[in-house]
């Protein structure tokens, strides 16, 4: 039930330059918004959430794979959008990796850099995910996944591994711990923020 298992909220100022999302949020993918919260607030990019607070199995009841994601506030908002980042939570790595997929090229490329040059403030290393062999979940081709859903008909999506989020919110990412922000927080969200900015321009 909307407002007791699961939320959906939006901002949607400067959405004709970008729209950052959080489609998996709350306890769905853990950490995706709270990383989505503290890049949005930066520059004020318009952003979008679904999280599920089911007390447990929040991914098995309320996860929508990203190709076939149709809540009605985020169709309204996607046309608006100049471009579409979409952040998620993955589980194929043992190390704190961010996979970078998405259609745009630029983007990814921009995106990975500017991660990767403040790694060693946060530790976590970003990596190319449409070079990897692995499910449109993370590689982001597909022109039905949200994240290539805006104008630009190509976006980026950042699918971080639990050892990344579990970094960001130690120890586990749990509910409390994401109440909390940690140190690595703040500089990974100002290296999105920075390639947002530049890709915006674009």
């Amino acid at each position: 039930m909307l407002g007791r298992d699961f939320r959906i909220a939006f901002g949607d100022s400067n959405i004709d330059k970008c729209l950052l999302l959080a489609p998996h949020g709350g306890g769905i993918e853990p950490g995706t918004s709270e990383i989505l919260r503290a890049v949005a607030e930066l520059s004020d990019w318009a952003w979008y959430e679904f999280a599920g607070f089911l007390r447990a199995g929040n991914r098995e009841a309320l996860h929508i794979p990203s190709t076939f994601f149709d809540e009605p506030t985020l169709l309204r908002l996607l046309p608006q959008a100049g471009l579409v980042i979409a952040f998620h939570g993955a589980s194929e790595a043992r190390a704190p990796l961010a996979y970078v997929g998405g259609k745009w090229a630029r983007g990814r490329q921009l995106l990975a850099d500017a991660i990767n040059h403040s790694s060693a403030k946060h530790g976590i290393l970003a990596v190319d995910a449409t070079g990897l062999d692995g499910s449109e979940e993370i590689q982001g081709f597909g022109e039905s996944n949200l994240t290539n859903r805006g104008r630009r008909g190509e976006g980026i999506q950042i699918s971080f591994s639990r050892e990344a989020r579990n970094l960001l919110f130690p120890p586990d990412a749990s509910r409390e711990a994401r109440g909390r922000r940690s140190a690595p927080l703040k500089p990974l969200a100002a290296s999105i923020d920075r390639a947002l900015k530049e890709l915006c321009k674009a």
